[in-house]
């Protein structure tokens, strides 16, 4: 149970009116890194809303220091004794994190302002979804107040979704949130500012005549792209294998450790095994760019098909897998559900996992597929939901056996095909224009602007998409 010393210790500047960001280890840490990166989920409204919010995302991506920047700024205003972080690692059952909020509504009572709480790592305590519903319905203050919960599993949020409905005020935007790593952009802006061009275009808008003059433009630093592209597959956007990189331009195998650790944690939470858990890992890496049949994965995890499916879930509900789905133009263009699926990894970084444990590793190409699928979820991230298995985002198959890597169906249809480290055809071509009409072909280097299928190099596609 925290105590009234270790809530106090959790909020030093409550009783320390020098208090600076600089004080904060988690804040320090984001200072001293080799590089900049300060996503705001959240805006000065949504603190203000009295609503009751989630952030979700991969482990290690910096949800933490995130919210510590939100402390940081509610301190700077004025409103250091109606702010409140507690970690939830340490709290093990529903009545202790009752209590621990209980103890802290009682502070201050004629302190100005409502309220921000910001719980980090809900996932930690069962039931926490109860205590919050009954201090929303029974204690003035904590109705008031805006509530920020963090975690990095989905499981729990869907398993509490029926306690809080109703309970967790209205509001115009969003309450579930949902913090990705480092886009390739991002990165690429760590490494040169100058180098993501200054547009952000939507994917469909890349086809028009604009769209085709931006891509020209910034396929002038084609060659510096591709090269921070190498870098990015092996390091992808957690905060941690990209310092490594930056300063010594490799992961080092304890960082790769360290997020394995981490999804196996809330495996061992969820009853599943860390041995099924790695093999599961080791053929998401050796079949990235493939389809994955669920019979099949069984057999290979020598377990029951319901029993891969739920592994391949556990992964997802963390963040660490996205699952595509074929599209099924038949059934009003949804998902063809009973069809294989193609898994992906959540972010580049954890492909490395399976080889500092003894198993393969992938392919170049493969990690570019795996960053473009990243990158055209990330171009909807309204619902956290979608994470698993995007609503917008499928592979195509038609009946004679060709195959497109990506088919965009919103806010306009576009085809998307990963020709990184293959050969590009006629054939290639023929097929996407004949099926859609238009799309684009992912190359390593090349740039083509005068068909109806534009060539786009990798680097150069993910650095406009952001």
């Amino acid at each position: 149970m925290l105590t009234r010393d270790q809530v106090n210790a959790l909020n030093p500047w409550w009783g320390d009116a020098g208090w600076r960001p600089a004080d904060d280890l988690h804040l320090a840490a984001a200072a001293a890194a080799p590089f900049r990166w300060d996503p705001r989920p959240f805006d000065p409204d949504d603190l203000a809303s009295g609503a009751v919010f989630t952030l979700r995302g991969l482990r290690q991506s910096g949800k933490t220091t995130l919210a510590k920047r939100l402390i940081a700024d509610r301190v700077a205003a004025g409103l250091a004794r109606r702010t409140c972080f507690l970690t939830l690692q340490t709290v093990t059952t529903a009545d202790e994190l009752r209590e621990a909020v209980e103890l802290v509504l009682r502070l201050w009572p004629d302190a100005p302002g409502d309220w921000l709480f910001v719980l980090d790592e809900l996932t930690f305590v069962p039931d926490w979804a109860r205590p919050i519903v009954y201090l929303r319905e029974h204690d003035r203050a904590f109705h008031a107040a805006t509530v920020l919960l963090t975690g990095s599993s989905a499981y729990d949020l869907a398993g509490s979704a029926d306690l809080l409905h109703g309970r967790r005020g209205r509001w115009h935007r969003p309450l579930d949130r949902l913090h990705m790593p480092m886009s390739f952009r991002d990165y690429a802006a760590a490494r040169n500012p100058a180098a993501p061009p200054s547009a952000r275009p939507a994917l469909a808008d890349l086809l028009s005549p604009d769209g085709r003059a931006l891509v020209e433009t910034a396929s002038l630093r084609t060659g510096e792209l591709d090269q921070y592209l190498g870098e990015y597959v092996r390091c992808g956007g957690l905060p941690a294998p990209v310092a490594d990189m930056l300063l010594d331009g490799r992961v080092a195998d304890g960082t790769v450790t360290e997020l394995w650790r981490g999804l196996s944690a809330d495996a061992r939470r969820l009853s599943r095994s860390d041995l099924t858990l790695r093999k599961l890992f080791a053929r998401t890496v050796v079949a990235l760019s493939s389809m994955t049949d669920t019979g099949t994965l069984a057999h290979e995890l020598d377990v029951s098909r319901p029993t891969a499916g739920a592994y391949v879930d556990v992964l997802a509900a963390s963040f660490a897998l996205i699952a595509l789905h074929q599209r099924d133009a038949k059934r009003q263009d949804g998902p063809a559900l009973r069809r294989p699926r193609k898994l992906y990894l959540g972010d580049p970084a954890l492909a490395a996992i399976p080889g500092v444990l003894g198993g393969p590793m992938p392919s170049e190409g493969a990690l570019v597929e795996n960053a473009l699928a990243i990158a055209l979820l990330r171009a909807d991230r309204a619902a956290l939901e979608g994470f698993a298995h995007p609503d917008h985002l499928y592979y195509w198959r038609s009946a004679d056996g060709r195959e497109v890597d990506f088919l965009v169906t919103e806010p306009a249809l576009v085809a998307v095909e990963s020709k990184y480290a293959a050969h590009r055809t006629g054939k290639d071509y023929e097929s996407m224009t004949k099926a859609f009409g238009r799309g684009i072909m992912v190359s390593r280097r090349d740039v083509e602007l005068d068909r109806e299928v534009l060539t786009v190099p990798a680097g150069v596609l993910l650095a406009l998409l952001g």
